[in-house]
């Protein structure tokens, strides 16, 4: 009897591990990972909203093709940290970083700023 499920235990870990791999369901969205992430090229437009954060804070960004972009800018975030900086409402801005988007908006990690 010890040898019977010393053996079926041997067998059952290794699909019970395997289970825990399982692809995302593209019919549950509620399973899907986090978006794509990708880099953006540099992005300009005029600020027209801020929101203080903890690290940083957050840069609504009006393109002049009419786009709207909430920029995120921390320290932490920059390639190079020494380049951070407040901006203004009414501040024309260059940002570059990682590019996604959540509930129609489009969101950009800002690595770089100009």
């Amino acid at each position: 009897m010890k040898i019977v499920l010393s053996k079926l235990m041997f067998l059952t870990i290794p699909v019970i591990l395997a289970s825990c791999n399982l692809p995302n369901n593209p019919e549950n969205p509620e399973m899907q990972q986090e978006e794509v992430k990708s880099q953006t090229d540099f992005i300009s437009g005029k600020v027209t909203e801020i929101q203080p954060g903890k690290d940083g804070y957050t840069a609504r960004i009006k393109t002049a093709e009419g786009q709207e972009y909430l920029a995120t800018v921390s320290h932490a975030n920059l390639t190079d940290p020494t380049t951070y900086r407040a901006v203004t409402v009414g501040e024309t801005v260059r940002v570059k970083g990682d590019h996604w988007e959540m509930e129609n908006q489009q969101h950009i990690t800002v690595r770089e700023l100009k």
